[in-house]
């Protein structure tokens, strides 16, 4: 081989002698090489077979563009088998790569033309291609093509390391008749909680709440749907307790057409998903709804450890109870709900007795005035008060606001387990040093794992907040939709529907990092930073060179030039490869009036102008709030019952 100069390319080409490429390439490239620098380039064969590796070396000048089996301008020779490599059998299943050597440190300068390779040389040369074989890469030189990793896996399903091993969620009990149902053979012993009712009272209701905003919550229970086609759906009589009706709904959905890892209960028409089917139907709707809410409770506790509260007038007479009741909302409103209200409690230490005591009570307590506000004290009792307020960004906020509406962090209890405040993948810090800065919480992913359930906003259109991916992209293709005033719920009965793409996934994963060492709201960071971030994407520390010349701008780097450079470090399908062109989505509603009501929405994923297309406009928020999710798709809406 002559002596190197520059302006000089090398080919390094790789022969699979497999049965069935045999006497053909399996790759050929031509890369650009620097001074004394020696570019091997390696295809890895996926059919499992074993292949025979024959390494080719060719000089070509500058300028000219000639591959081997046409012609060449320089010399070709073929170099001896290299025995390490020879009858190595790949992996079964096992994704092609491309192995770079960076072989400038070995000793060719004795080499020419003529003469072989010293066994030295090929020794050295054997070296480098198993240890390149087993890190998966060797060093990037200027002008190559640069390693292209797999990019970092989507978020498991939350994992409760703290729970007993037989504390798991049951489904719920195909036979389940009403005449079978009544006081549950649970372990857990009543107890009185009348130290806390003070206290969970101010949590959900502040310290001077409306007596018209408290009333809302004590005349409501979950009762089911009297329309036809509807049997399914929750019944909202009045204005408020939307925020948990729809969390609760997207459960008992998701147990309808997914039933977790078993076959679902009914099996449901695609037409109509929200209908029974005949008085068996009927009679298993308390057994699911129990699961819903043992779901949620479930979520809300690390450790097994469940307190289901039952909230009921103090008083010795029924009569007694109606005026009680009726005098309530301005009692509470006083600070004075414990002289008012009762809780009896019951302690459990397994879902399943908690989903058989919720169970018995569907019919009765939980389906009277004071059940939803029943639910929600079992809810805060089992995260408990102290956890719920350290969840919250600011720990003095009421979970239930002005006209009785539920904040950001009840939902969020409902829908993950913790009362956060806001809806962004991750925590932030506000400010422009995190070592003083205030810190804000989201969702998690490390803390609560991928979202059973999903949540878009009306609000985000308007750029009030930003929705972050897992909530985008649950794991099961359910979403509660929010708006400044009501909360609703939209599904889907495909289950694909809700899969991330690889190149969403990839997003989700480089924002979460990004936020997390991010000086304000997600937009920028620190460049004494970057490496830090680079090692939690696993992007090797070789790359921080070129990081730096790429995205550091006076010691800062923007989200987009992040965003950007460390998606191309991977390797992934783009979202038109993964993405369903057609959509079929569910929108329920269980408020009265005008409903409950069950509409399709149809969502086509389109290149035109989705305000040119059928179906909605830039004015129609329900359909802007759709295009947070799936961006320039047309809308069509209409109704079912």
């Amino acid at each position: 081989m002559r002596s190197r100069s520059n302006g000089v390319q090398r080919l390094a080409e790789v022969h699979n002698s497999s049965k069935e490429t045999a006497g053909r390439d399996a790759t050929c490239s031509l890369v650009p090489m620097q001074e004394c620098e020696l570019l091997a380039l390696l295809r890895v064969a996926v059919n499992g077979e074993h292949c025979n590796f024959h390494l080719w070396a060719l000089e070509m000048r500058e300028g000219t563009n000639v591959c081997p089996w046409h012609g060449h301008a320089g010399k070709a020779r073929r170099w001896p088998p290299l025995g390490g490599l020879r009858n190595r059998k790949t992996r079964k299943g096992e994704d092609a790569r491309i192995y770079q050597l960076d072989l400038a440190a070995m000793d060719i300068s004795q080499m020419t033309e003529e003469d072989p390779p010293t066994l030295l040389f090929e020794e050295q040369l054997q070296a480098a291609m198993q240890l390149s074989l087993e890190e998966a890469g060797g060093a990037r030189t200027e002008g190559s093509a640069a390693p292209r990793s797999a990019p970092p896996g989507r978020p498991r399903p939350r994992t409760f390391p703290n729970k007993d091993s037989q504390d798991v969620l049951s489904p719920p009990c195909r036979a389940s008749a009403k005449k079978k149902r009544g006081e549950p053979r649970t372990e857990g012993a009543e107890v009185e909680m009348d130290g806390e009712i003070a206290e969970l009272l101010r949590l959900l209701f502040g310290d001077s709440p409306e007596a018209a905003d408290v009333e809302r919550w004590l005349s409501v229970g979950f009762q089911w749907s009297q329309r036809a086609g509807l049997e399914w759906g929750l019944w909202q009589k009045q204005g408020g307790p939307c925020g948990v009706f729809a969390p609760v709904q997207a459960f008992i959905v998701k147990q309808l057409l997914f039933g977790g890892e078993s076959e679902p209960i009914v099996e449901r028409q695609k037409e109509q998903p929200m209908a029974t089917s005949g008085a068996d139907d009927e009679d298993a709707r308390a057994p699911v709804l129990a699961h819903a809410l043992s779901s949620i409770l479930f979520h809300c506790c690390p450790s097994s450890s469940y307190t289901v509260c039952q909230v009921r007038p103090r008083a010795e007479s029924e009569g007694e109870a109606a005026a009680i009741a009726a005098a309530a909302p301005a009692v509470i409103a006083a600070g004075e709900g414990a002289g008012a209200l009762a809780i009896t409690a019951r302690k459990l230490s397994r879902a399943a007795e908690v989903r058989l005591l919720l169970e018995a009570g569907a019919d009765s307590w939980l389906a009277g005035p004071f059940g939803v506000l029943s639910f929600l004290c079992s809810v805060l009792a089992t995260r408990g008060p102290s956890s719920v307020r350290e969840d919250m960004d600011d720990p003095s906020t009421p979970l239930i606001g002005r006209f009785g509406h539920c904040s950001q962090e009840l939902v969020n209890l409902m829908l993950i387990g913790e009362a956060t405040s806001n809806v962004f993948d991750g925590t932030r810090w506000l400010g422009d040093d995190p070592s003083s800065g205030f810190l804000v919480r989201g969702v998690d992913s490390d803390r609560v794992g991928l979202p059973q359930i999903g949540f878009l906003s009306e609000l985000e259109p308007m750029r009030y907040l930003s929705v972050g991916l897992l909530y985008k992209n649950p794991d099961f293709p359910i979403w509660v939709l929010g708006s400044p005033t009501h909360y609703t719920m939209i599904f889907s009965a495909n289950r694909s529907d809700s899969q991330l793409s690889d190149e969403a996934s990839l997003e989700q994963q480089i924002r979460k990092v990004f936020v997390e060492n991010s000086i304000d709201e997600g937009g920028l960071a620190m460049s004494s930073s970057l490496s830090k971030m680079l090692e939690a994407l696993g992007i090797a520390a070789k790359m921080l060179p070129e990081a730096q010349r790429e995205m550091v701008r006076e010691d800062v780097i923007l989200w987009e030039d992040f965003r950007r450079w460390t998606s191309g470090q991977f390797d992934v399908k783009t979202s038109a490869e993964q993405t369903a062109n057609k959509i079929k989505l569910f929108l329920y509603d269980g408020q009265d009036p005008p409903g409950p009501t069950l509409k399709s929405v149809l969502v086509e994923v389109s290149d035109i102008d989705p305000t040119l297309a059928a179906g909605g406009s830039e004015g129609d928020a329900f359909v802007a709030t759709l295009h947070t999710r799936w961006p320039d798709a047309a809308v069509l809406v209409s109704d079912l019952g």
